[in-house]
């Protein structure tokens, strides 16, 4: 039985974690800590768990993975704790809001050759499957186009979410998603990125953005062009319309989410709708990794370092003006 500990439940996707805790038999929860002691209670009260009034008696009990959903602003801190402690990570998105403490997180991995796992869970949606099922269809991607509108439903946000402070930007946490997609989908190693915010909220809360990511594997390139944003409005039926147009050498795919739609057009067929499987539970392949061996671990973490990165340079190049910033992949 592997014992698991979370350590942050300030984001609503800790209820990631506690549905794998809930659905599985080889993890169980064995502590939970918060600043915020009375959420913390109610994350840990449906699996007689204790609560911890620090995070160093949190990891002081050893556990083999430390979960993290807490506020944006202090995951680093504790991401590099566990690891220093001897613990695996499995992290909401996104991990950390600054390159410098992307360097931080790295750094502690490396020298513990311990391993952090992203819950990025537009990997399991149904329609993401698909594709990747479908990736061969479509000849070598050449260019991919995203949108990933969500509703901000502000009045139930807490203070610290529309705080750029704690929260970070809207690049680091909304377009992580669809670069992990373009990176599995094209297998790219290295390439540059070029960030864009738009509308803000008095307090700095960027409402939209987006950016231009080329994607290089050797001898070929694609581009991924993605926009985000907090615009939906709170009448819309669906927390957002995500979608995007992947183009091939030999077909195309347009994937609709939130409609639960995937068509491919090909040299060989017309447009048509691609039968759809079951999806996996948001934290399910993130806590396998972990849990599967070494080198599927070492891929999450080399996963989580890249998309990760590139978020972070995107926002680093809004702020900048949209310059131009390089990025590769960990050899």
């Amino acid at each position: 039985m592997t014992g698991i500990v979370i350590a942050g439940v300030a984001h609503s996707h800790v209820d990631y974690v506690t549905a794998e805790i809930r659905e599985r038999a080889d993890i169980e929860l064995r502590g939970v800590f918060d600043p915020d002691a009375e959420a913390a209670r109610r994350i840990a009260a449906e699996f007689d768990a204790p609560v911890f009034d620090s995070l160093d008696d949190l990891l002081g009990l050893s556990a083999e993975i430390v979960a993290c959903a807490g506020v944006y602003a202090g995951r680093a801190d504790i991401i590099v704790a566990a690891l220093r402690a001897g613990a695996d990570v499995v992290c909401d998105k996104p991990l950390c809001i600054t390159l410098d403490q992307l360097e931080r997180i790295a750094t502690a991995q490396v020298d513990t050759g311990r391993n952090i796992s992203l819950m990025l869970e537009k990997r399991t949606y149904p329609e993401t499957l698909a594709v990747v099922v479908a990736a061969e269809d479509l000849g070598r991607p050449v260019a991919l186009a995203s949108w990933a509108p969500h509703k901000l439903l502000r009045d139930v946000r807490a203070p610290w979410f529309l705080d750029p402070a704690t929260y970070g930007g809207i690049l680091a946490d909304l377009l992580v998603h669809d670069v992990d997609i373009a990176l599995t989908l094209t297998g790219a190693t290295s390439g540059s990125v070029r960030g864009w915010t738009g509308a803000e909220l008095e307090s700095g809360f960027a409402l939209n953005g987006g950016a231009v990511v080329t994607l290089n594997t050797p001898g070929t390139s694609a581009v991924l062009t993605a926009e985000v944003d907090w615009l939906t409005p709170t009448g819309s039926e669906i927390h957002g319309d995500y979608r995007m147009r992947v183009v091939g050498t030999e077909g195309t795919a347009e994937l609709y989410w939130g409609r639960g739609l995937l068509e491919l057009t090909t040299a060989d067929a017309p447009r048509h709708a691609v039968g759809l499987t079951s999806g996996r539970r948001p934290a399910e392949d993130a806590l396998n990794a972990l849990l599967a061996g070494a080198s599927d671990a070492a891929r999450a973490t080399a996963d989580a370092l890249l998309v990760t990165r590139i978020a972070l340079l995107a926002e680093e190049s809004a702020r900048q003006g949209g310059i131009e910033l390089s990025w590769k992949a960990s050899a």
